[in-house]
Order: structure tokens, then sequence, then C-alpha cells
């Protein structure tokens, strides 16, 4: 049996027992809470069920954390291969490891929810994919009818920080913005309006963000499939992106940087799951990325995922 409590930003916590189940390459006619993995190779259906359990569920396959010594040294090559070529990004991500008892499990998906009311919360523990948590600020997409929204969401700094943007962290913003724009064209969507970029606080950091307002005929599937991954998680171009991401990366995303949220026909709250952890028995396993110009520093994107780590342990020190 398996645990899925979420809450929407500013709705009630919705508590469910059931199960996850892997959808058909198909899901146009699903409904109900989806969660994917970064690739959308794999995505998963819940279905209800109204026996309760709360057992936790842990997978034990293995887990890569990268060594900052090497994660500097990735970086670096990274950049060269980036200056040799025509990429704008790629988002580089690593694990890191944190002592944790995971009988708080529960009190840290509440804690969560009262700290960050802007944030899709999250808490799975499934058979397959394990016990999860997570707190994600990045809409995906939102629609009401035949009205759609969605967020541009990148560049990061402390949140205390005053001082003005880096050159790089606005590429960055402006590589997913430009990206979310082209593809509202080609999904041929209608009074599609921008605002932003301007600063977007998320707890112990800050992004540069854009709002994005269309109206549009086509199903939220479609949406989705062409939205997601935005460059945001992945890089662009994003097919070069993505297969640069599959050499370099060690580890597994999982359902860390894929989409989770409801979808339902004209009415969809689909999120990024980003700032979210992988809990096994005495440990949490949290998922960070950064991403990656021509302009970055090595150092300076290890220190970036450092800052949103601090998402979940400022509210771990305290539980």
């Amino acid at each position: 049996m398996s645990l899925l409590c979420y809450r929407f930003p500013k709705e009630q916590v919705v508590r469910q027992s059931g199960y996850f189940h892997e959808l058909s390459s198909e899901i146009k006619d699903y409904e109900g809470f989806i969660l994917s993995n970064f690739t959308k190779s794999k995505r998963y259906g819940f279905v209800e069920f109204a026996t309760s359990s709360d057992h936790p569920h842990y997978i034990a396959t293995p887990i890569e954390v990268i060594e900052k010594s090497k994660y500097l040294w990735v970086g670096e090559k990274l950049i060269s291969a980036i200056k040799m070529t025509d990429i704008s990004k790629v988002v580089f991500s690593r694990i890191k490891a944190v002592a944790f008892d995971e009988t708080k499990t529960q009190a840290l998906f509440n804690s969560l929810s009262n700290n960050y009311p802007n944030a899709l919360v999250y808490l799975i523990s499934d058979p397959i994919l394990g016990t999860w948590v997570g707190a994600s600020p990045e809409l995906l997409l939102r629609t009401v009818g035949d009205q759609g929204f969605s967020i541009s969401l990148a560049g990061t700094k402390k949140s205390e920080d005053k001082s003005q943007w880096l050159e790089k962290e606005q590429i960055e913003q402006d590589v997913v913005s430009a990206f979310i724009e082209q593809k509202l064209q080609e999904l041929d969507a209608s009074d599609v309006e921008m605002i932003g970029p301007y600063d977007y606080v998320a707890g112990p950091v800050k992004h540069l963000r854009t709002d994005f307002s269309f109206r549009t005929t086509r199903e939220e599937t479609e949406l989705l499939d062409a939205l997601h991954p935005t460059p945001a998680v992945s890089g662009l171009p994003r097919a070069l992106a993505l297969e640069i991401i599959e050499n370099i990366e060690e580890h597994d995303r999982s359902i860390y940087t894929g989409y989770i949220g409801l979808l339902s026909p004209k009415d969809s709250k689909i999120y990024v799951n980003l700032r979210c952890c992988q809990i096994r028995p005495g440990n949490m396993y949290l998922y960070l990325g950064g991403g990656y110009t021509k302009d970055s520093n090595p150092e300076l994107e290890w220190e970036e995922t450092e800052n949103k780590s601090k998402t979940l342990l400022d509210l771990v020190q305290k539980l």
C-alpha cells in the first residue's frame, strides 16, 4: 500500500492511500495524480484505496553521491564543451547525502507545508518509487478551461543577496523564457502574455521568474510533452543537453526534475519536481542541480546547489 500526501499553494493537505502504477506511453485519457521521471520514459498514476496504511517503503538501489572535487572537475570539462559548441546551457545535477531520522518524514512534510505556502509540497512512500519529500516552487502547467499558465524560473542566489543579477544568471532566465515562448508559438497558443523577469523568493534562495499566460485548445498531455523538460532542468538545445546529461551524470535522477501534480481536462496543476529528497533509513538524499553556461564557475555552481539544499535542511534542523 502506498501513501500520497500533497498540498498545492494555499490549498488544504490531501492524504490518500492506494498504489502507484506505471502508465502506458499514451496518457491522453488519464485523470488524477501523476508523476514522471526526468526523461518522461516512465510516468506513474495513482489509484486510491479506502484502506489506509502508514507503512514506509524504502528502495535499495545504489545512489551515486559525487564528491566536491569530482563535481568541480566535471564542471570544468562541461564548461569547455559548452564553449566549443552551440550549447547555451546544460543543467548538471548531483546528490547530497545527509543523516536523517526517517521517523521524522511526516514531520518534515508538515513543516514544509507550513513554511512554503507558495510551493507544491508532497510526500510519497511507494514500493516502486521509495519515499520522497519535496517542496517545488516551479509551476510547469496550470489550465483553467482554455486558459493556460506557466512560469520560467532560472537563475539562483541567496534570498538576502541584494546585488545585481549577473549576466550569466540573466542569460539562464532568458534561455528558459525564450524556450517556453517558442513552444507556445509551435502549439498555436493565442493571447500569449509575459510578465517579468522579476525576483521571486523561495525560502533561502531567490530566482528570476517570468510568468506566462495564454489560451489554447490543445490537450494538457500535448502541452506537457512540448514543455517538459524545460531548459531550467535540462538545457538548450534540449536534445543535445539531454545527451550530455546522460553522459556526465553517474546517478539516476529518478523523479527529480520530472513533473508532478494533478492532470485533468481543462483543470490541471502540474509542477516540476524540484527541492526534493529521497528518504532511506538513517539518511536523506537531496537532488540538486545547477545551470551551466559558458560563463559558469564550478565553485559557484557547487555553492548554488548547497544553497538550494537549505530549502529542506533549514527545516530538518528544527525538527
